[in-house]
């Protein structure tokens, strides 16, 4: 985000506000200590919970939902967001039945995963078609919260404008195994193991949230990290920074975080981007060849 306050700093954009969607009190915290110079008190009746000015000058605002957002243009950016939302499992057994993963207690009262007995409501409701035809899938992931979230932006941009950024550990739609996971210490641990205590994440299903709204909006990608970023110019800004390092530890810093953001085994590849727009802007998209970072080739 303060890169972003900085960006539109150099540019001259002075007529903006920033608006965050944060449920969490503690990060909240942390944010505005972040971006703003001084801290500021919540504040009750209003749609959203805390206001600031940040340190380049933008009213910002915190809200606990993205529907207290105010319906205007807007640009919404989520970095590394989705693939911390609550995710649905499903597991189909050798008879080609589709179950429904739990999280239940054990005799020992300890969490474990478990299986519905049967067909649930979001057995029936949410596995595609092609899904269930397809045998060869023995388990399949979605996030109903990400798909909540892209159906709202979208909505929002294509009733008042703007357009939609995200970013995230993900596929397209094709991985056929469960990637939930939790980590401590960047060290791999089982999701359920001491609740609270670690980072749980799993892969975004990009290609289930493009089938969410690509039939009322534009929506690019999803494509790897890399390839967006290279797009995006990232060769001739990092010879920009390289010729302002003052040393060659400077530089060996510089250059390692930028393998780790095109790297197949860092971020390059395992990170998606994907951008939606909407319809309104298809006739100007496709004489430029795609929005910047998405340019068909």
């Amino acid at each position: 985000m303060r890169d972003i306050t900085r960006a539109l700093r150099l540019l001259k954009m002075t007529k903006g506000s920033i608006h965050l969607v944060e449920t969490s009190d503690a990060l909240l915290s942390q944010q505005e200590s972040l971006l703003c110079e001084n801290p500021s008190q919540f504040v009750d009746g209003k749609p959203y919970v805390r206001c600031n000015m940040t340190k380049d000058a933008f009213p910002i605002y915190w809200y606990r939902s993205v529907d207290d957002i105010p319906a205007k243009f807007s640009i919404f950016i989520s970095n590394e967001f989705l693939d911390a939302l609550p995710v649905n499992q499903f597991k189909r057994d050798n008879e080609g039945r589709w179950h429904e993963v739990y999280v239940n207690l054990d005799r020992d009262d300890k969490l474990c995963f478990m299986l519905s007995k049967s067909e649930t409501l979001h057995t029936l409701g949410l596995l595609p078609k092609k899904i269930r035809e397809d045998l060869s899938v023995k388990e399949w992931e979605i996030s109903i919260g990400a798909g909540t979230y892209v159906n709202q932006v979208a909505d929002s941009i294509t009733k008042f404008g703007g357009f939609v950024l995200i970013i995230d550990y993900g596929h397209d739609g094709t991985r056929t195994d469960l990637s939930l996971r939790a980590y401590k210490g960047h060290q791999v641990v089982h999701p359920l193991e001491s609740p609270g205590e670690h980072d749980i994440t799993a892969d975004v299903n990009f290609g289930y949230l493009k089938s969410l709204v690509d039939d009322r909006t534009l929506v690019f990608g999803p494509l790897e990290q890399r390839e967006f970023l290279a797009q995006m110019g990232i060769g001739l800004r990092m010879e920009k920074l390289l010729a302002s390092c003052k040393t060659k530890e400077e530089k060996k810093n510089l250059l390692k975080s930028c393998e780790i953001l095109l790297s197949e085994k860092g971020m390059g590849e395992r990170f998606k981007v994907m951008s939606i727009f909407p319809k309104t802007l298809e006739s100007i998209l496709s004489q430029r060849k795609g929005p910047a970072g998405f340019a068909s080739i």
